[in-house]
């Protein structure tokens, strides 16, 4: 049996900043892992994945704070893995994070293998710099092809989603998507676990299962016009709970007892500062610092 719980879409940013104006991330973070921490030791987990979006522009400083709030499952010996997203930058977030990583398929992505007793995690890294939508390169899908053709029990996990679900503009291209889908159909019984929709989805391609987990910050409202998925709303973080089971995929998906207003919707795509501008709880002037960096008055939908 292997139990893995993933998280997803964190986007915290340095201490004092509200990410898009409204949510203080930063502040919410260790409140988060305590609960995943509590829940991971119910449950029994195996592993934590975190699917991408760890902060919200690439902020070396959140990316500090990411690992002192984790770090209460070292002291658990409960591993955790991340995966970068769109808003993430992998040098970084690959040398900040040190020791939260499975093994690298390469030097230069984030692409990972994860092991638990039997079960082979599969960790793909989707991000493309300055865009908001991801893609696989070829060169990973021919490694991930090969891996799966080991029977061996085995569920993907990456920060895009390469399937839409009718939630405007939310919905976007991903790279080689079809030759993804492909690969993953020679084996109907893997599992694709994602994230960056910010709301629980579930889905089937062929004979397989797709999961979004929501997130763990922010919640995108569902709505199908062609504008939506263009806000966000403030609910308690989210989770997903992966564990094979009697030679299957189980697969829960809930929320962490904690407060929320329920606020929203704040919107974060439209053009301009709509949206985008991030406030500091303390006063500061446009183009300040936080922990020695310069920060941004608006937040990216992708990092550069």
């Amino acid at each position: 049996m292997c139990t893995v719980l993933q998280l997803s879409d964190l986007h915290v940013e340095p201490a004092g900043v509200l990410a898009y104006g409204q949510e203080d991330t930063a502040g919410k973070l260790p409140v988060v892992a305590g609960h995943a921490l509590e829940l991971a030791k119910d449950v029994g987990a195996d592993v934590v994945v975190v699917t991408g979006d760890i902060a919200c522009d690439g902020n070396e400083t959140a990316y500090r704070q990411v690992a002192d709030a984790f770090s209460i499952f070292d002291a658990a010996g409960i591993p955790v893995r991340f995966l970068p997203g769109n808003h993430d930058r992998r040098e970084p977030m690959r040398r900040i994070l040190a020791g939260y990583f499975g093994d690298f398929w390469s030097g230069d992505r984030l692409d990972q293998t994860v092991r638990v007793g039997g079960v082979r995690l599969f960790l793909l890294d989707t991000l493309q710099p300055g865009r908001h939508w991801g893609a696989i390169p070829e060169t990973v899908l021919e490694r991930l092809a090969d891996e799966l053709s080991d029977p061996a029990p085995a569920m993907v996990f990456t920060h895009h989603t390469p399937l839409t679900c009718g939630m405007g503009v939310m919905d976007e291209d991903f790279g080689n998507r079809e030759a993804f889908l492909k690969v993953l159909t020679a084996r109907p019984d893997v599992r694709l676990a994602t994230g960056h929709m910010h709301r629980a989805i579930l889905q089937t391609t062929g004979a397989n299962v797709v999961v979004t987990a929501p997130s763990a910050a922010l919640a995108i409202p569902v709505g199908f016009t062609a504008s939506a998925g263009d806000c966000f709303r403030l609910e308690p973080a989210g989770w997903a709970l992966h564990q094979w089971r009697e030679g299957a995929w189980n697969t829960f998906l809930g929320h962490f007892a904690m407060e929320a207003s329920y606020a929203g919707a704040v919107p974060v795509r439209r053009g301009g500062e709509s949206g985008r501008l991030r406030r500091r709880l303390s006063t500061a002037t446009d183009g300040g610092t936080v922990g020695g960096e310069c920060w941004r008055t608006t937040c990216p939908w992708s990092t550069p």
